[in-house]
């Protein structure tokens, strides 16, 4: 049986960590129309890579990260050799758009995978004039 020393530490326990999650996670005024400032991974800065469309298929777009056109479909059919040169970037598409062989693209991603290639996370993608 408990004595009456560890029913009292028991009951501060419980008391304690229940009201640390209660008040912790609770907002000071449950009905404050202010907004908290919240953090999210599209706010933070997106890495930029420049380059020119090389390989196109229903998921991804592979782009070359050359200083021309010519030289990035040079490498249309082994493009593995840029790879171990962080020259290539595999970009995830949605079906809605449309995009060419030698294209010029910015694309703009939170960050990487650490995969060979590498694939952008969240990628917006900017369509340059050439």
């Amino acid at each position: 049986m408990f004595n009456k020393k560890q029913k009292l530490i028991t009951t501060v326990t419980a008391l304690t960590i229940g009201c640390g999650f209660t008040f912790g996670l609770t907002p000071a005024f449950a009905d404050s129309t202010k907004m908290s400032a919240v953090h999210s991974i599209q706010n933070q800065e997106q890495e930029p890579f420049t380059g020119y469309v090389i390989s196109v298929d229903k998921n991804y777009l592979v782009v070359a990260a050359t200083s021309t056109k010519d030289e990035a479909l040079a490498y249309q059919n082994d493009w593995w050799d840029l790879v171990s040169q962080n020259k290539i970037l595999r970009v995830p598409v949605s079906g809605g758009e449309n995009y060419t062989l030698g294209e010029k693209l910015n694309v703009y991603a939170v960050g990487w995978t650490a995969s060979l290639p590498p694939i952008a996370v969240m990628p917006t993608i900017e369509k340059l004039a050439q």
